[in-house]
Protein backbone atom coordinates (compact mmCIF):
# COMPACT_ATOMS: atom_id res chain seq x y z
CA UNK A 1 0.00 0.00 0.00
CA UNK A 2 1.39 3.40 -0.99
CA UNK A 3 2.08 6.12 1.56
CA UNK A 4 1.87 8.85 -1.11
CA UNK A 5 1.13 12.22 0.44
CA UNK A 6 0.10 15.22 -1.69
CA UNK A 7 1.54 18.62 -0.90
CA UNK A 8 -0.58 20.89 1.31
CA UNK A 9 -2.23 23.80 -0.56
CA UNK A 10 -0.14 26.35 1.36
CA UNK A 11 3.09 24.70 0.22
CA UNK A 12 1.85 24.51 -3.37
CA UNK A 13 1.08 28.23 -3.35
CA UNK A 14 4.48 29.14 -1.94
CA UNK A 15 6.39 26.94 -4.38
CA UNK A 16 4.31 28.16 -7.33
CA UNK A 17 5.57 31.67 -6.58
CA UNK A 18 9.24 30.62 -6.60
CA UNK A 19 11.50 29.94 -9.56
CA UNK A 20 13.59 26.80 -9.83
CA UNK A 21 16.65 29.08 -9.59
CA UNK A 22 15.48 30.47 -6.26
CA UNK A 23 14.74 26.98 -4.96
CA UNK A 24 18.18 25.81 -6.09
CA UNK A 25 19.73 28.61 -4.02
CA UNK A 26 17.74 27.57 -0.98
CA UNK A 27 18.72 23.93 -1.40
CA UNK A 28 22.38 24.86 -1.84
CA UNK A 29 22.31 26.77 1.46
CA UNK A 30 21.19 23.49 3.05
CA UNK A 31 23.97 21.45 1.46
CA UNK A 32 22.08 20.08 -1.57
CA UNK A 33 23.99 21.26 -4.63
CA UNK A 34 22.47 19.35 -7.54
CA UNK A 35 18.72 18.75 -7.36
CA UNK A 36 17.99 20.11 -10.86
CA UNK A 37 16.90 17.36 -13.26
CA UNK A 38 19.49 17.16 -16.06
CA UNK A 39 18.54 17.12 -19.74
CA UNK A 40 14.81 17.64 -19.22
CA UNK A 41 13.00 20.66 -20.68
CA UNK A 42 9.36 21.78 -20.83
CA UNK A 43 7.25 20.48 -23.72
CA UNK A 44 5.37 23.81 -23.64
CA UNK A 45 6.66 27.09 -22.24
CA UNK A 46 4.83 29.37 -19.85
CA UNK A 47 3.54 26.66 -17.51
CA UNK A 48 4.30 26.14 -13.83
CA UNK A 49 4.27 22.74 -12.13
CA UNK A 50 4.16 21.89 -8.43
CA UNK A 51 3.33 18.49 -7.01
CA UNK A 52 4.46 15.43 -5.09
CA UNK A 53 6.29 12.63 -6.87
CA UNK A 54 4.64 9.41 -8.02
CA UNK A 55 7.46 7.35 -9.49
CA UNK A 56 7.98 4.62 -12.08
CA UNK A 57 11.20 2.71 -12.79
CA UNK A 58 11.94 1.17 -16.19
CA UNK A 59 14.40 -1.42 -17.46
CA UNK A 60 15.42 -2.20 -21.05
CA UNK A 61 12.77 -4.03 -23.05
CA UNK A 62 13.31 -7.57 -24.32
CA UNK A 63 11.91 -9.02 -27.52
CA UNK A 64 10.34 -12.14 -25.99
CA UNK A 65 8.58 -10.18 -23.23
CA UNK A 66 7.49 -7.01 -24.94
CA UNK A 67 5.77 -8.23 -28.08
CA UNK A 68 8.53 -7.12 -30.40
CA UNK A 69 8.50 -10.28 -32.54
CA UNK A 70 6.02 -10.23 -35.45
CA UNK A 71 2.63 -11.44 -34.23
CA UNK A 72 3.74 -11.64 -30.59
CA UNK A 73 1.86 -10.02 -27.72
CA UNK A 74 3.49 -8.41 -24.68
CA UNK A 75 3.73 -10.64 -21.64
CA UNK A 76 1.63 -9.80 -18.60
CA UNK A 77 3.11 -7.48 -15.99
CA UNK A 78 3.18 -3.85 -14.98
CA UNK A 79 2.66 -1.49 -17.91
CA UNK A 80 2.83 2.24 -18.47
CA UNK A 81 -0.98 2.20 -18.64
CA UNK A 82 -1.07 0.68 -15.14
CA UNK A 83 1.20 3.45 -13.87
CA UNK A 84 -1.03 6.12 -15.40
CA UNK A 85 -4.11 4.56 -13.81
CA UNK A 86 -2.35 4.44 -10.42
CA UNK A 87 -1.10 8.03 -10.37
CA UNK A 88 -2.92 9.86 -7.55
CA UNK A 89 -4.50 13.30 -7.71
CA UNK A 90 -1.98 15.97 -6.78
CA UNK A 91 0.96 13.91 -8.06
CA UNK A 92 3.64 14.57 -10.62
CA UNK A 93 4.36 11.33 -12.46
CA UNK A 94 8.15 10.97 -12.61
CA UNK A 95 9.48 8.26 -14.92
CA UNK A 96 13.01 6.90 -14.80
CA UNK A 97 13.37 6.51 -18.56
CA UNK A 98 17.06 5.59 -18.25
CA UNK A 99 17.90 8.67 -20.32
CA UNK A 100 16.64 6.72 -23.35
CA UNK A 101 16.05 9.53 -25.85
CA UNK A 102 15.10 7.13 -28.65
CA UNK A 103 11.73 6.28 -27.14
CA UNK A 104 8.71 7.92 -25.54
CA UNK A 105 7.20 7.33 -22.13
CA UNK A 106 4.12 9.43 -22.82
CA UNK A 107 1.89 10.84 -25.53
CA UNK A 108 -1.20 13.00 -25.74
CA UNK A 109 -3.77 10.34 -24.78
CA UNK A 110 -1.77 9.27 -21.72
CA UNK A 111 -1.25 12.89 -20.73
CA UNK A 112 -4.97 13.56 -21.14
CA UNK A 113 -5.68 10.68 -18.77
CA UNK A 114 -3.22 12.05 -16.21
CA UNK A 115 -4.96 15.42 -16.39
CA UNK A 116 -8.38 13.85 -15.85
CA UNK A 117 -7.04 11.91 -12.85
CA UNK A 118 -5.94 15.17 -11.22
CA UNK A 119 -2.19 14.80 -11.75
CA UNK A 120 -0.06 17.93 -11.63
CA UNK A 121 2.45 17.00 -14.33
CA UNK A 122 4.71 14.50 -16.06
CA UNK A 123 8.52 14.36 -15.87
CA UNK A 124 10.56 11.83 -17.85
CA UNK A 125 14.21 11.66 -18.86
CA UNK A 126 13.09 9.76 -21.96
CA UNK A 127 11.07 11.35 -24.76
CA UNK A 128 7.42 12.08 -25.47
CA UNK A 129 5.33 11.43 -28.58
CA UNK A 130 2.82 13.80 -30.18
CA UNK A 131 4.61 16.85 -28.84
CA UNK A 132 2.22 19.43 -30.33
CA UNK A 133 -0.82 17.54 -29.04
CA UNK A 134 0.78 17.10 -25.61
CA UNK A 135 1.42 20.85 -25.49
CA UNK A 136 -2.26 21.50 -26.16
CA UNK A 137 -3.47 19.32 -23.27
CA UNK A 138 -2.46 21.90 -20.68
CA UNK A 139 -0.77 19.53 -18.22
CA UNK A 140 2.85 20.58 -17.56
CA UNK A 141 5.18 18.00 -19.12
CA UNK A 142 8.97 17.82 -19.11
CA UNK A 143 10.99 15.42 -21.24
CA UNK A 144 14.33 14.80 -22.92
CA UNK A 145 12.83 15.58 -26.32
CA UNK A 146 10.36 14.40 -28.95
CA UNK A 147 10.25 11.03 -30.68
CA UNK A 148 7.72 8.93 -32.58
CA UNK A 149 8.94 5.62 -31.13
CA UNK A 150 6.69 3.73 -28.70
CA UNK A 151 7.95 3.00 -25.19
CA UNK A 152 7.96 -0.80 -25.41
CA UNK A 153 10.41 -0.69 -28.30
CA UNK A 154 13.11 0.15 -25.76
CA UNK A 155 11.72 0.15 -22.20
CA UNK A 156 9.46 -1.84 -19.90
CA UNK A 157 8.08 -0.71 -16.55
CA UNK A 158 9.59 -2.68 -13.67
CA UNK A 159 8.18 -0.94 -10.56
CA UNK A 160 6.16 2.03 -9.43
CA UNK A 161 6.06 4.07 -6.21
CA UNK A 162 9.75 3.35 -5.47
CA UNK A 163 12.91 5.50 -5.29
CA UNK A 164 14.23 6.22 -8.80
CA UNK A 165 16.82 8.28 -10.64
CA UNK A 166 15.59 10.80 -13.22
CA UNK A 167 18.01 13.07 -15.03
CA UNK A 168 20.79 12.17 -12.56
CA UNK A 169 18.69 13.17 -9.53
CA UNK A 170 17.34 10.80 -6.87
CA UNK A 171 13.56 11.05 -6.60
CA UNK A 172 11.72 9.42 -3.71
CA UNK A 173 7.94 8.97 -3.59
CA UNK A 174 6.22 12.14 -2.32
CA UNK A 175 9.29 14.36 -2.85
CA UNK A 176 8.23 17.81 -4.10
CA UNK A 177 8.82 18.74 -7.73
CA UNK A 178 8.71 22.26 -9.12
CA UNK A 179 8.87 23.02 -12.84
CA UNK A 180 9.18 26.25 -14.81
CA UNK A 181 10.62 27.30 -18.17
CA UNK A 182 14.15 26.40 -16.98
CA UNK A 183 13.24 22.82 -16.08
CA UNK A 184 12.49 20.76 -12.97
CA UNK A 185 13.95 20.73 -9.47
CA UNK A 186 13.40 18.12 -6.74
CA UNK A 187 12.96 19.03 -3.07
CA UNK A 188 13.33 16.23 -0.49
CA UNK A 189 10.03 15.88 1.32
CA UNK A 190 11.63 16.37 4.74
CA UNK A 191 12.81 19.84 3.69
CA UNK A 192 9.84 21.02 1.68
CA UNK A 193 8.14 23.18 4.31
CA UNK A 194 11.23 25.20 5.21
CA UNK A 195 12.43 25.47 1.59
CA UNK A 196 8.99 26.57 0.37
CA UNK A 197 8.72 29.30 3.01
CA UNK A 198 12.30 30.51 2.48
CA UNK A 199 11.98 30.50 -1.33
CA UNK A 200 8.72 32.46 -1.16
CA UNK A 201 10.36 35.05 1.08
CA UNK A 202 13.47 35.20 -1.17
CA UNK A 203 11.27 35.99 -4.17
CA UNK A 204 9.66 38.90 -2.29
CA UNK A 205 13.05 40.25 -1.22
CA UNK A 206 14.43 39.97 -4.75
CA UNK A 207 11.43 41.88 -6.11
CA UNK A 208 12.41 44.69 -3.74
CA UNK A 209 16.06 44.47 -4.82
CA UNK A 210 15.05 44.44 -8.48
CA UNK A 211 13.15 47.68 -8.06
CA UNK A 212 16.27 49.24 -6.51
CA UNK A 213 18.48 48.04 -9.37
CA UNK A 214 16.03 49.35 -11.99
CA UNK A 215 16.14 52.71 -10.22
CA UNK A 216 19.93 52.85 -10.65
CA UNK A 217 21.31 51.26 -7.47
CA UNK A 218 24.66 49.41 -7.81
CA UNK A 219 24.96 45.67 -7.36
CA UNK A 220 27.32 45.90 -4.38
CA UNK A 221 25.36 46.21 -1.20
CA UNK A 222 22.15 45.28 -2.96
CA UNK A 223 22.77 41.87 -4.51
CA UNK A 224 23.34 39.96 -2.37
CA UNK A 225 21.59 42.31 0.06
CA UNK A 226 23.58 43.96 2.83
CA UNK A 227 22.37 44.00 6.43
CA UNK A 228 21.31 47.61 5.91
CA UNK A 229 19.22 46.74 2.86
CA UNK A 230 17.60 43.83 4.66
CA UNK A 231 16.67 46.14 7.54
CA UNK A 232 15.22 48.63 5.06
CA UNK A 233 13.23 45.86 3.40
CA UNK A 234 11.85 44.65 6.73
CA UNK A 235 10.79 48.18 7.61
CA UNK A 236 8.98 48.65 4.30
CA UNK A 237 7.59 45.22 3.52
CA UNK A 238 3.80 44.99 3.13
Amino acid sequence: MSDFTPLPDRIVEQLAAASTATIASQLLSRGLRDQFVTGVTPVASGQRMVGAAWTARTIPSREDLDGLWPGARPASGLSLFDVIESTPAGAVLVIDGRGEHRTATGGDILVERLLVRGARGLVTDAGVRDRAAVSAVGLPCYSAGATANVSRAYLRVAEQDVPIGCGSVAVFPSDALVGDDDGVIVIPRALVEEVAAAAFEQERLEEYIGAKIRAGAPLRGHYPPSAELRAEYEANRP
